[in-house]
């Protein structure tokens, strides 16, 4: 999987079919930086996300992990002038391996899952897990439907199908369809704590936390 295509258009196509929503959603629980001390952001993107937190301040040490080398390139380009502590890391975060001195106590997950089959975000969502403290929250940004809508969710429906095709194409994503974030999370040891999300939650922003240190995979 790789947004190189796409990456120096994402951003126009973003706000053309959304908006500022995903903008919006993605800074929902961006206060959360300002008690961290290690934060890994997975899917890091494009940067404008780093550069809301530079914006905000925050001392930690940050890992953005992301596969595509043109939206690291985009990301760098709009940090560099910031004093954000930020490593970046150009690589499938399957393969991503956890250094014993960075154990993140605010892991970002923005619009990232839903590139994956349910079962791949278990194995992901199991890997957090492992390498979790037991004070570590994960936020997650991303798309969900409910089983049963109106007219406006069978509009929903119908553009989640055009993205998840689109995003096949040119990106190499293997969803076929959303995962159901809520039921894997919960499924897998986390409880949600904060929650907030625009379009009748169509597009959401979660905050998790491990149920129970002891309950880890």
């Amino acid at each position: 999987m790789s947004f190189d295509r796409v990456a120096n258009c994402y951003q126009w196509m973003e706000k053309i079919v959304f908006r500022t929503d995903l903008e919006k959603v993605r800074n929902f629980h961006l206060r959360l930086v300002r008690d961290a001390e290690s934060i890994l952001i997975i899917g890091g993107g494009d940067g404008r996300f780093l550069k809301n937190i530079s914006e905000i301040g925050t001392d930690a040490q940050i890992v953005s992990v992301d596969s595509s080398s043109e939206m690291i390139r985009l990301s760098q380009s709009r940090t560099h002038n910031t004093e954000l502590d930020v490593r970046h890391v150009c690589q499938n975060f399957q393969d991503f391996e956890f250094s014993e001195n960075f154990r993140p106590d605010l892991i970002f997950a923005h619009f990232f899952l839903d590139c994956f089959t349910e079962d791949e975000v278990i194995l992901i969502v199991n890997r957090l897990s492992k390498s979790s403290l037991k004070s570590t929250k994960l936020v997650i940004s991303d798309f969900f439907l409910p089983e049963k809508g109106s007219v406006s969710g069978i509009y929903r429906r119908i553009l989640t199908y055009v993205m998840i095709r689109f995003f096949r194409l040119f990106c190499r994503i293997s969803a076929k369809k959303l995962p159901n974030i809520p039921k894997i999370m919960r499924s897998t040891g986390w409880t949600c704590t904060a929650h907030k999300s625009l379009r009748d939650e169509f597009i959401n922003s979660w905050v998790w936390e491990l149920e129970g240190y002891s309950k880890r995979p």
